[in-house]
């Protein structure tokens, strides 16, 4: 009978490299303690399949699992994942932005390498913020992250938060490698007209949409010590006024910036955006694309490698359905009743060894 924990590394090494789905990975490296050391991936990214990321129970809100829902394995998978078992988490290019039990440690982290990237204290963004209550309401300090690049491919990038302090909504930004949080002067004006409902990087430049239908456009300029973020605001969304009158959601492609928009009837719109007026070109058919959108975010991908996992020309929620662009049709992709707490989309990346040597990352 083998002795699975006595495979020579080179064999692992050679196994793992074959592996090209993300949850055959997590099961490879679940077989035992020494395979989840040893196994690593060094290949570029390939196309994955988004996860959706699970939220905590009153029962296993401390245990060291999260639950990942695999559309292409139909199953919930099972994660060894520790640092993020306390709450909420919200993610961004395949990383996941936590917060500890105590709300004092930030941090980036990779969920299925486990690596974590610390950011400044909870105590440096209020400060940053110049907020004067520390008091934190019953809601989700962290509400939504936009990486500018993935931490696993380089460690030039810069991090903007979405927070909720008080029940004002902010907006902060980090650099890597800085000691303290950025802030946006624009965030007196967050809090008059409305709280952010998508942020993303796009084309070198940070944008914001709020419930109002504010577009907001941010410049980051580096500077040696610190960085300066200029706001400037674009246009109102297809010429909304009315608050929360409207879904807004912020998805990038490699040559647009689309917005997905719902009105009454749970009736959506996919349009593409003018970054300069603010105005929408309806978008009818995806063509063999389909987007994946959760309260913190969205993505797209193709879905030519993927027949028989995901649909063209849908929209995929994290309250376990879709949605038919074409001919407005709902479907639940999960079969049956379900006690599964949906929290968000995560789209596997596999991490790469020299981002673990950085003094930066944990």
């Amino acid at each position: 009978m083998a002795i699975w924990e006595e495979l020579p590394v080179d064999l692992l090494v050679k196994i793992a490299n074959r592996v090209k789905v993300m949850e055959d990975f997590i099961a490879l490296r679940a077989v035992c303690t020494s395979w989840r050391v040893s196994i690593t991936k060094d290949d570029m990214f390939l196309p994955q399949v988004p996860l959706l990321m699970l939220n905590t129970t009153k029962d296993n809100k401390y245990h060291k699992y999260r639950e990942f829902y695999s559309l292409s394995k139909k199953k919930v998978v099972r994660v060894f994942l520790p640092e993020a078992r306390c709450g909420d988490c919200v993610s961004s290019e395949g990383w996941l932005c936590t917060m500890s039990c105590y709300r004092k440690k930030m941090n980036l982290l990779h969920p299925f390498s486990r690596t974590q990237i610390q950011l400044p204290p909870l105590i440096s963004l209020v400060v940053s913020l110049g907020v004067k209550i520390m008091s934190i309401g019953g809601e989700s300090l962290i509400q939504k992250v936009a990486l500018s690049a993935n931490p696993s491919i380089t460690s030039d990038y810069v991090l903007m938060v979405s927070v909720l302090i008080d029940h004002d909504n902010y907006l902060a930004f980090w650099r890597s490698g800085d000691r303290k949080w950025s802030r946006s002067n624009i965030n007196t004006t967050i809090h008059t007209w409305g709280k952010a409902t998508s942020i993303i990087y796009y084309n070198g430049q940070f944008y914001c949409v709020t419930c109002y239908g504010q577009l907001w456009v941010f410049d980051v300029v580096m500077e040696s010590k610190s960085i300066h973020v200029k706001p400037h605001f674009v246009a109102r969304v297809d010429g909304n006024i009315y608050p929360n009158k409207q879904y807004y959601r912020l998805v990038k492609t490699s040559n647009a910036l689309l917005i997905v928009t719902k009105s009454t009837h749970l009736r959506y719109k996919v349009s593409e955006l003018d970054t300069f007026t603010g105005r929408l070109n309806n978008i009818t058919n995806l063509g063999d694309s389909s987007i994946f959108l959760s309260n913190d975010g969205g993505s797209i991908i193709n879905c030519s490698g993927f027949r028989g996992v995901v649909k063209a020309n849908h929209i995929y929620f994290t309250d376990m359905w879709t949605y038919n662009i074409e001919d407005e049709k709902i479907e639940y992709f999960h079969p049956g009743p379900s006690s599964i707490c949906p929290l968000t989309w995560v789209t596997p990346s596999f991490q790469h060894r020299h981002v673990t040597r950085r003094g930066c990352c944990l």
